[in-house]
């Protein structure tokens, strides 16, 4: 009885826990698929729109931290704003 109740805590704390789901909390990265031409969201995610502005700081932030999103657009790296 002692060891099958070791086994069973072991395999309790073995198994990983079920990831909790994000909310609109939850910063996301922009992203683009230049063959299919949609963008979208890392993890998950599409937005509504892209403007403008938003697709250029893409482009040049590509390679440099990127773009993100929480309540407003704006550099990954640096935090600053990016006006839609």
């Amino acid at each position: 009885m002692n060891s099958l109740a070791t086994i069973i805590i072991s395999l309790i704390l073995l198994v990983p826990s079920i990831p909790q789901s994000y909310g609109d909390d939850q910063v996301k990265v922009l992203s683009y698929n230049p063959t299919y031409e949609i963008w979208f969201f890392l993890p998950d995610g599409r937005p509504k729109w892209v403007s403008p502005n938003v697709e250029k700081a893409y482009f040049e932030a590509r390679g440099n931290g990127g773009v993100c999103y929480k309540d407003d657009w704006y550099y990954c790296k640096t935090g600053e704003k990016i006006k839609e």
